[in-house]
């Protein structure tokens, strides 16, 4: 295995959910780590724990270079999650032209080790119900999802040149300090969540602890180089009974029944034609939909036979760390408060894990 304390180990988007947590775990095992953040503030808790913080866009080469400076792994985590309302440009931006960037610095610097791209199982859209294996087609259906092909199809071009490249794409990340599935889990405890029709959708989550493990083993094992993996937990679950286990680890319930379609894709037809700045508070939007609607599951054997990964941590005990997480922070309060009124569903995006008073609450912030 590569060495941590080899040289310095650079992480792009360190100061994400992802990035950050991947950053305390290699700190942890003692690497060299430096951080590549566009925001010196944001940076501060990892600069503390004694990473190395070089402030710079992903995009700006000059920085990327100077945080590249004597690296042996790169993991490249940088760009924002799917949003409603930011610009298409935005993803295309940090995503296709900040990897192309980090590719282009990766093929100059001497005795770097291996780049750990990280992608997404999304560039894969809908699965179906049979789980997908790495070389299924890509089928993206959101403009995050398109990105992130248009960026792993500019790293596979630089693997097949020679360049020593790992492709990891995670499932549904989790865990304490997400904010993006917040109003998800904000939702259920106000009892706002009701299923999308009656067929069932699946979904394919993977612990945050996991998740680290997996991509740290993506930076060091030598099978990895030159491959691609799916990271995701050893088993799907239907998105109604991933909300049945956040309400138990609240300790509230879920009211019965069921949203019916044509009602959500009339909500969704409204949301769609709200202004930016309103439809990240509609109740629906396409987007949402869909990824509400359809499963997204994955073949993850090839991790397990390269990697020797095999995710950890069962989905109650997962969620139950996540909803202390989300108290700890005041995202949720102590315990559940039942209500009087009945169920009112609205279905929206990522909260900002900070509501207004008296804003409306959404039902999922669950998008790919």
């Amino acid at each position: 295995m590569t060495g941590w304390r080899d040289g310095p180990v650079l992480v792009t988007g360190g100061t994400g959910f992802l990035g950050s947590a991947l950053s305390r775990r290699l700190l942890a095992d003692g690497a060299q780590v430096r951080v590549l953040a566009r925001s010196a503030v944001k940076a501060r808790p990892l600069a503390d724990l004694g990473a190395d913080v070089v402030v710079g866009d992903v995009t700006d080469e000059a920085a990327v270079r100077a945080a590249m400076d004597g690296a042996r792994v790169v993991f490249h985590l940088a760009g924002p999650l799917l949003v409603p309302g930011v610009p298409a440009a935005e993803y295309l931006r940090a995503h296709v032209q900040g990897t192309t960037v980090v590719l282009g610095c990766c093929a100059r610097a001497p005795g770097l080790d291996r780049l750990v791209h990280c992608s997404t199982t999304g560039v894969l859209g809908v699965t179906g119900d049979h789980p997908a294996a790495e070389d299924a087609p890509w089928r993206p259906t959101n403009v995050y999802e398109q990105a992130k092909a248009s960026a792993e199809a500019v790293v596979r071009r630089y693997r097949d040149r020679g360049l020593p490249v790992v492709i990891a794409r995670p499932g549904l990340v989790y865990g304490p300090g997400d904010i993006h599935l917040l109003s998800f889990y904000q939702a259920i405890q106000r009892h706002l969540f009701l299923p999308v029709g009656r067929r069932k959708a699946w979904l394919h989550p993977i612990y945050l602890d996991d998740m680290t493990e997996a991509l740290v083993r993506c930076g060091q094992r030598p099978a990895a180089i030159g491959e691609c993996f799916h990271l995701a937990g050893t088993e799907p679950v239907p998105i109604a009974e991933l909300a049945g286990v956040i309400a138990r680890a609240e300790g509230t319930w879920l009211p019965p029944g069921y949203l019916p379609l044509p009602a959500a894709q009339a909500v969704a037809w409204l949301g769609d034609r709200l202004p930016p700045a309103l439809r990240q508070r509609a109740p629906l939007t396409r987007d949402r939909l869909d990824f509400l609607t359809h499963s997204r599951v994955y073949d993850v054997s090839r991790a397990r036979r390269l990697l020797d990964f095999a995710a950890q941590t069962d989905l109650p005990t997962g969620i139950v760390r996540t909803v202390a997480w989300y108290r700890q922070h005041g995202h949720l309060p102590p315990r559940a408060a039942r209500q009087a009124s009945g169920p009112v569903t609205t279905v929206t995006g990522p909260s900002s894990g900070r509501p207004e008073k008296g804003a409306a609450e959404c039902a999922s912030g669950i998008t790919s």
